[in-house]
């Protein structure tokens, strides 16, 4: 199913996945217009899938829960407050350095409070320059398909049958 050509003859606004509304062309001739449709509001527009990307990229180079907890020095002193709205607040202080954060519980705050410690003090994966991605290896030469085996295989002994009585 590509995507037809000729004359457009409408191009009404269609909300996608995301929320966005964008042009979809209806074609004179299209006679796969409902599944393209049915696939554009099933996908999201370019902007927001750029927009996702970019939000998974930035959350792989946070610290990992145990990296951020084990970096913590000893002697480092959090403090949480529960709000009257039901959200937590927080404030660690290690080493000098002080960070606050907001959580929507006390687990997601102290690992926010960890993280933003890190990523504070410097040692966080986001300070490091990002590796040069490195070209995929190329294939190996196929190798001849392997001769037959002529080796006999030894021959099994038949079971014996239940005599009868």
């Amino acid at each position: 199913m590509g995507v037809p050509s000729g004359e457009i003859v409408a191009r009404p606004m269609i909300a996608r996945a995301c929320g966005c509304l964008q042009e979809f062309q209806h074609y004179a001739v299209d006679k796969y217009r409902e599944q393209r449709k049915a696939k554009f509001q099933k996908t999201r527009c370019p902007a927001c899938v750029a927009k996702l990307v970019e939000e998974q990229r930035r959350a792989a180079t946070l610290p990992k829960k145990g990296e951020a907890f084990k970096a913590i020095p000893a002697g480092t002193q959090i403090t949480m407050t529960r709000k009257a709205d039901g959200t937590w607040s927080g404030t660690l202080i290690g080493d000098g350095t002080t960070v606050e954060a907001v959580g929507e519980g006390p687990q997601g705050l102290s690992l926010a409070l960890a993280r933003g410690w890190l990523l504070a003090r410097g040692a966080g994966k986001e300070s490091a320059p990002a590796p040069a991605p490195t070209p995929a290896p190329s294939p190996a030469p196929a190798k001849p398909a392997a001769a037959p085996i002529a080796k006999a295989m030894p021959a099994t002994k038949p079971t014996p049958a239940a005599k009868p009585k």
